[in-house]
């Protein structure tokens, strides 16, 4: 029956526990596996009790033995195809809370030896919760150890689908508890799109067979993001002043800009390599020097020397923490912590759950179901195409005779030289952390070395302002799709966010806040939302005490309920541009805002890679 259902489930690695046997162990297990190219590795049982067998497709993977235990047995498996190494420990715990601890002590030890990511599996013989055990009225001490040894070792308890219960007893299965399962690091769970941990059906065993399936691997392109940790290691701002002077560039101000800082990326990213092992290295070192010190101060005092050279290791690492945790920050999203808050596991699960979240692996297109990686990206790129492209129609033209105007003053006002003082202002307001656009440069890098930056964005700045342009890489842009409900598999179902460049954010917030100071004088009373101080319920609070008012009054009326969906999509550019010319804004603040919305390029960020470049509608 095992042999049966072992050739249905078609894994390429199993793992039995309790196995119960000492002798022909290998000869078993060819009978329980046809496979061809089956190798094992086993834990021998203490007479009829305990036992793990490990066994893998050979074809496959390349297994060695790391460890045998008391209570488990790892083995490293290398892919024959692209070398991928991971470990797997098998275990069967014992019963009492002595021994458990034991065996928590002895894979906790296996682990600081495998240096990759590592899956763990097996009868663990205890709950971590109370709903795990039927019957159960509180939590033991037992529970309290097992969760809290998953909590230090940094393990992701993954959802069991399919059932409650991996154990029963008796009968009428009165006694039934979750004893099996999968735990696995973050490395393991960074690697893989779709890990799924099912119950399978129990036939011959009072324990069911639980399967961890994994998908594709995760596989992103390689583009240059900016890491803010990088702001925090000695003497960068420095090194990116050293290289700028370097930099010769002939040209307009904004191509020599665009030209510079795509220079600058091939320099960090060369540095970032080199960089990163050195911290980990420093890292190790440190915590070896520390080691040995404390080692030392349990045979004896520590000298004055060697407490200063504690306190200083301390400091450093520290400060190397702290480097970390802005990492990690960074890449979770997360931007309501504030730093410093010692969140770096935190922000860990987010960047991994965030990653998980939004990975597509589906997509429901016209009823049927696409599953492709590459029907996936198509059906997305042509769908945004033509959303944001208007096919050419002939639109009858109106004047707006009662249209609301700036008056002249204010026109020259919007339309004067920009200033330093007011880019910087600009700079230092925007959030540093927020995704960057195709550029990859977050404001926090503006922010850090504007002194640096200063002369070539004034520059270009200027040049924007004198002729009514910019280098149009600037306005490149990646839409990010976010799905709006668990489960998204249509198209309407993702939001589409745009990630702009950090020379096009600062000239799209520089004309933003100048716009602010008008907006007052054209917007009508009654606009609700996308103005400070007014929010779009506002209109369903209105029309909610319309509506009793009238039912109240028992009055005749038509209520008509409008849904004009992606209405800034939607929107046609001559037309807004009529606008504006209504509204009696200069010529010069036509073109610039002509440029900004008339140049930009889209690129999806489908899983993680930017897939695509097409344009918006024409004007």
């Amino acid at each position: 029956m095992v042999k049966s259902l072992m050739q249905k489930w078609k894994a390429n690695v199993y793992c039995f526990q309790e196995t119960k046997i000492s002798k022909e162990v290998e000869t078993r297990a060819k009978q329980l596996w046809s496979c061809r190219w089956m190798k094992c590795g086993y834990l021998e049982a203490e007479g009829s009790c305990g036992g793990v067998l490990m066994m893998w497709d050979s074809i496959i993977w390349r297994g060695t033995l790391v460890e045998a235990g008391q209570f488990s047995i790892t083995y490293e498996f290398v892919s024959t195809q692209n070398l991928y190494t991971w470990y797997l420990t098998g275990v069967y715990a014992p019963h009492t809370r002595d021994e458990k601890l034991l065996c928590w002590e002895e894979i906790a030890a296996v682990r600081t030896i495998c240096d990759g990511p590592w899956v763990t599996c097996g009868d663990f013989n205890t709950v971590r919760v109370m709903a795990e055990r039927r019957g159960c009225s509180r939590i033991t001490n037992v529970m309290k150890d097992f969760s809290n040894w998953i909590e230090e070792m940094e393990l992701h308890d993954p959802q069991l689908k399919g059932g409650n219960f991996t154990w029963f007893k008796g009968a009428n299965h009165h006694s039934a508890a979750r004893l099996d399962r999968f735990l696995y690091s973050r490395e393991w769970e960074e690697t893989f799109k779709n890990i799924r941990q099912t119950i399978m059906p129990r036939v011959t065993s009072d324990h069911s067979p639980i399967m961890l399936q994994c998908g594709d691997w995760w596989q992103n392109k390689s583009y240059f993001k900016f890491e803010n940790w990088w702001l925090k290691v000695d003497g960068f701002k420095g090194l990116v002043d050293s290289w700028w002077s370097e930099f010769v560039v002939e040209g307009c101000p904004d191509y020599k800009l665009s030209m510079k800082l795509k220079l600058l990326k091939e320099k960090l990213k060369e540095w970032s390599k080199q960089i990163g092992g050195e911290l980990g290295t420093k890292k190790n070192k440190l915590l070896s020097e520390l080691g040995h010190i404390d080692l030392a101060q349990d045979s004896r005092l520590l000298t004055e020397d060697e407490l200063m050279v504690r306190a200083t290791i301390l400091v450093e690492l520290k400060e190397l923490a702290k480097i970390e945790e802005s990492r990690w920050r960074q890449k979770s999203k997360i931007l309501w912590l504030k730093q410093g808050d010692n969140n770096t596991r935190f922000f860990q699960r987010m960047a991994t759950a965030h990653k998980r979240y939004n990975n597509i692996d589906r997509l429901i297109i016209s009823g049927e179901e696409v599953k492709e990686p590459e029907n996936i990206k198509l059906n997305m790129i042509e769908f945004y195409k033509k959303l944001y492209t208007e096919t050419e129609l002939w639109r009858p033209s109106f004047e707006y005779v009662n249209c609301p105007r700036i008056s002249q003053e204010e026109q020259e006002w919007l339309q004067r030289p920009f200033s330093e003082d007011e880019m910087l202002n600009i700079i230092k307001h925007c959030d540093g952390d927020k995704a960057p656009g195709p550029d990859g440069f977050t404001m926090s890098f503006f922010k850090v070395c504007w002194d640096t930056l200063k002369e070539d964005l004034m520059q270009t700045i200027h040049n924007f302002h004198q002729k009514e342009t910019f280098e149009k890489s600037f306005n490149a842009t990646f839409v990010a799709l976010i799905p709006k409900k668990h489960g998204a598999e249509e198209l309407k179902d993702f939001r589409p966010i745009s990630l702009i460049g950090g020379v096009y954010k600062i000239i799209a917030k520089l004309l933003t806040e100048r716009m602010k100071k008008v907006i007052g004088v054209l917007v009508d009373e009654h606009q609700m939302a996308f103005l400070k101080g007014r929010q779009i319920m506002d209109a369903s609070i209105l029309a909610n005490e319309l509506v009793d008012c009238t039912v109240k009054q028992n009055l005749p009326g038509v209520l008509c309920k409008l849904d004009i969906e992606k209405a800034y999509d939607h929107v046609n550019w001559s037309f807004l541009l009529k606008i504006l010319r209504d509204m009696s804004f200069g010529n010069k603040w036509i073109k610039w805002i002509e440029i900004c919305i008339s140049t930009v390029k889209f690129s999806l960020i489908i899983n993680g890679n930017p897939e695509g470049f097409f344009s918006h509608k024409e004007v």
